[in-house]
C-alpha cells in the first residue's frame, strides 16, 4: 500500500513487495525452461532484466538438476538482497496489487467486476502486520 506521494522505487514498498515479485521472477523462470526456453514465456515486466537474471542462475554453486534450491530460496517469505536489482516499477505492477488505498479498492472492484472472488495478500514475513493492518484498517472497510 502506497502512502501519499511515495512511489514504487521508495526503500519501503520495495522492502514490502520484493518477496512476491522475485517469487514471481522464479516461477516465470521455471515456466521459461519447461517450455523450451522460450522467450515468449518471459514476461513483459521481467523482459528488461531476463539476461541478468539468467547470468544470475548460470552462476550459482549447484548443479543445474538442484539449483531449484537456490533460485527459491526464500520463496514468498523474504527476498534475496542478491535479487533486489530485479525489483522494478514494472515487475511490482506486474505481480501486485499497489497503490495508494483508494487505487487498491478500485483495483479490487474491477477484480470483482471481472468475476474474481477471492485475492491472497503476502507480504513477506518481517512486514505482515504492517501490511495487514493498513490493508484492514483502509480497504477491507469498502468491502464490509
Amino acid at each position: 500500500m502506497l502512502r501519499a506521494g511515495e512511489s514504487l522505487t521508495s526503500d519501503r514498498v520495495i522492502q514490502q513487495t520484493g518477496a512476491q515479485v522475485t517469487s514471481a521472477l522464479h516461477f516465470a523462470y521455471e515456466n521459461w525452461k519447461a517450455r523450451g526456453r522460450s522467450d515468449a514465456a518471459i514476461p513483459p515486466f521481467f523482459r528488461n532484466a531476463w539476461d541478468q537474471y539468467l547470468s544470475r542462475v548460470d552462476n550459482y554453486s549447484l548443479p543445474e538438476r538442484a539449483r531449484f534450491r537456490q533460485i527459491h530460496n526464500g520463496h514468498g517469505t523474504f527476498m534475496q538482497p542478491e535479487e533486489r536489482c530485479f525489483i522494478s516499477p514494472e515487475a511490482i505492477r506486474g505481480t501486485c496489487l499497489v497503490g495508494e488505498p483508494d487505487e487498491l479498492i478500485a483495483q479490487l472492484r474491477a477484480m470483482e467486476a471481472a468475476g474474481i472472488k477471492e485475492t491472497v495478500i503476502e507480504p513477506p514475513a518481517d512486514y505482515q502486520c504492517e501490511v495487514f493492518r493498513d490493508f484492514a484498517e483502509l480497504v477491507m472497510p469498502t468491502f464490509r
